[in-house]
């Protein structure tokens, strides 16, 4: 991370789901770090995640399956917020990408996903007065970056 960011410990990944889609497949390994920036009302928080699956096929058919549920749906309420889904521009990375905007109480947060062979990265960020694209943008190259030198060795 840049210099200012403190790690928000572990993060739980659970299993939510946009608007409770069914995975086709489990992925065998998942993690997930969140990272705080600022204090109070100005704060951002950048989640970064992967989730690696036991084949390209089986990522991909993951991948697929979360485009479909965000394409067919764009609002849900969990846990008594309303969250609404936006389709958002995103870099191209990997085998291919996707963006979703969400918004709930005031709130913003950018998703940005990145299929790269078995493996999904994402990264998100949000905050009350500051959603940074830019930085999720930059984050999630940089994963999909040190993933792929670290399949190559």
């Amino acid at each position: 991370m840049p210099a200012g960011w403190s790690t928000e410990g572990d993060a739980s990944s659970g299993d939510k789901t946009f608007c409770d889609y069914r995975q086709p497949h489990k992925a065998r390994i998942q993690v997930s770090r969140s990272f705080q920036k600022g204090g109070g009302l100005t704060a951002t928080v950048v989640t970064v995640g992967i989730r690696q699956y036991a084949s390209a096929s089986d990522a991909a058919e993951s991948f697929t399956a979360m485009e479909k549920a965000l394409r067919a749906c764009h609002q849900e309420t969990y846990q008594g917020s309303v969250l609404k889904y936006s389709p958002m521009s995103v870099d191209k990375l990997g085998d291919r990408s996707l963006g979703v905007r969400i918004d709930s109480d005031g709130t913003t947060v950018l998703q940005q996903f990145t299929l790269d062979g078995p493996t999904l990265i994402n990264v998100g960020t949000g905050g009350l007065t500051n959603a940074e694209a830019d930085t999720a943008t930059k984050l999630l190259r940089d994963q999909v970056d040190r993933y792929e030198a670290a399949a190559r060795t």
